[in-house]
């Protein structure tokens, strides 16, 4: 009898050691899925960012410094104009994926990191200064994306 129960100590044992092998396996692909999707669901941000933030608007027409070209800025409440291009082609991708047990959360998101008089440009476009008022288009590149970003993320995951 004592022979018999090592035998199924010992089957226990080797079945665990499987069961925790493939739990693990299967998080770390979950855990890779999630990333991808993750990186995906940015790049839709910028897409959107980049469909946004273009074509004309209904502000007053000025010169593009040190060109000979002019532009149609932006009206109050109205996404920002495209002056140079710099600002809307400025945006990058910005994914973190953390894992607390079982449990993954995801960021996607884009961020510009470009400046105008020591300030972040998107934040003074998006809130506006003591001389412009606001120009906000943050919400709208977040409702332009959404429908394609919930689409990444209800497809079934395969984990490992």
């Amino acid at each position: 009898m004592a022979a018999n129960q090592q035998s199924v100590n010992k089957a226990w044992g080797n079945a665990s050691q499987v069961i925790g092998k493939t739990v693990a396996t299967t998080l770390k692909g979950v855990q890779k899925e999630v990333s991808q999707r993750a990186y995906r669901a940015s790049n839709e941000l910028r897409n959107a960012s980049l469909y946004v933030l273009r074509g004309t608007r209904s502000g007053k027409v000025y010169r593009v410094p040190n060109t000979g070209k002019t532009y149609k800025a932006s009206a109050p409440g109205e996404p920002p104009a495209v002056r140079t291009g710099v600002f809307r082609l400025s945006w990058g991708t910005h994914v973190h994926v953390e894992r607390q047990g079982k449990r993954f959360r995801a960021v996607a998101a884009i961020e510009s990191k470009e400046r105008a008089r020591g300030r972040l440009l998107g934040e003074m476009l998006e809130n506006g200064t003591k001389n412009m008022k606001p120009r906000p288009y943050k919400q709208k590149v977040i409702d332009k994306a959404l429908p394609k970003v919930k689409e990444i993320y209800k497809k079934p995951y395969k984990g490992g």
